[in-house]
């Protein structure tokens, strides 16, 4: 029989909490970590570096998943054999709205399926919604917290580069989604929404811009100080999220 943990190379289901932090890149995971209690590592394997610590009492894990949907799924699908309920993706974004600031927190509400993993799953009919309980603690951080933040549709896609070969698709499909307010492209959240969805778990997301938009529409800013600033204030968001919900979750307990 196939290991359900192959990936992630965590075992035992003490080892990590209910409540997962999901960065994509693994050196963000000791960057989030440093604000739970007596965080440790738990798992080292390929993309997926995991920690887990304390927060209010509760178990509370960070795991990296790499870029992209298959990536995602696979760390979603294995951590969900672990007994995990809610997962947060802290990521970075392009804007595709002129009025989005490098920094700017975004919280997803639905993802455009762009990407092509769960297709294997579900028809592209099928819509990539985050969790309304996970959505509306994040809501609620990111005013306590106290950073600029939008709430809205993202596009997820599986290519990175592929606008660049494929030029006229690219800008044809850009523009319509641009024109219909979708504020800024990513690669992961339609696969963990969709996964949500499929395995009755709650999921949220929380990405910051790091490409700012030109009057021309082109990128004019990229990473630097603001980002840096707002990314911290996007993971102080998510950690809040997660208090909200674990306060939340112990009052109906």
């Amino acid at each position: 029989m196939e290991d359900p943990r192959y990936h992630i190379r965590i075992d035992d289901p003490e080892k990590v909490g209910k409540y997962v932090l999901l960065p994509g890149d693994r050196g963000r995971v000791k960057r989030i970590a440093k604000y739970l209690e007596n965080a440790e590592v738990v798992g080292d394997n390929r993309e997926y570096f995991t920690m887990t610590g304390y927060l209010n009492g509760e178990k509370v894990s960070v795991m990296s998943t790499g870029m992209g949907a298959p990536c995602m799924s696979i760390g979603v699908e294995e951590l969900k054999t672990l007994g995990v309920h809610t997962y947060i993706r802290i990521g970075t974004t392009g804007a595709m709205q002129p009025n989005l600031k490098l920094g700017d927190s975004i919280i997803p509400t639905a993802a455009i399926r762009g990407d092509g993993t769960m297709d294997y799953y579900l028809p592209k009919s099928f819509p990539a919604v985050g969790h309304f309980d996970v959505i509306s603690a994040l809501k609620e951080a990111a005013k306590i917290v106290g950073n600029p933040h939008h709430l809205g549709v993202v596009l997820s896609t599986d290519s990175y580069y592929g606008r660049f070969f494929n030029s006229k698709k690219a800008a044809e499909e850009v523009d319509l989604f641009v024109r219909a307010h979708t504020l800024a492209v990513e690669m992961e959240v339609s696969a963990l929404y969709v996964l949500g969805n499929v395995h009755n778990l709650r999921t949220g997301a929380i990405l910051t811009v790091r490409e700012e938009l030109g009057e021309d529409g082109a990128y004019v800013k990229q990473a630097g100080e603001e980002y840096e600033k707002g990314l911290e204030k996007s993971i102080q968001i998510a950690i809040k999220a997660i208090e909200l919900l674990i306060e939340k979750d112990k009052g109906n307990a």
